[in-house]
């Protein structure tokens, strides 16, 4: 499958090597995307995208296809080949 990526999360773009890339992996769901991009990407990408527990952080977010939230308890979410996902850090404000 081949999703459409576009990251706007600190570190992650230096460990990946760029914001935008088309990403091509076996699985099937948001969740299996992210653990794909830690295992190419090693490291650096673990600690962007992981809290110490080894869950997604809780600061970053899933925009897919531009119009939908992927909450994190809903990781689980199947993707479709073409898919857009945004992976983005949750902001507040007041």
């Amino acid at each position: 499958m081949k999703i459409d990526l576009k990251i706007l999360l600190p570190v992650l773009p230096e460990a990946i090597g760029r914001k935008e890339l088309e990403v091509e992996f076996a699985g099937e769901t948001v969740n299996d995307l992210i653990d794909h991009l830690v295992a190419q990407h090693g490291r650096k990408a673990r600690q962007a995208l992981y809290d110490e527990r080894g869950q997604l952080d809780p600061v970053v977010q899933v925009l897919l296809n531009g119009e939908e939230w992927v909450t994190h308890d809903r990781l689980d979410r199947t993707l479709q080949d073409g898919d857009h996902v945004v992976l983005m850090l949750m902001l507040a404000g007041g």
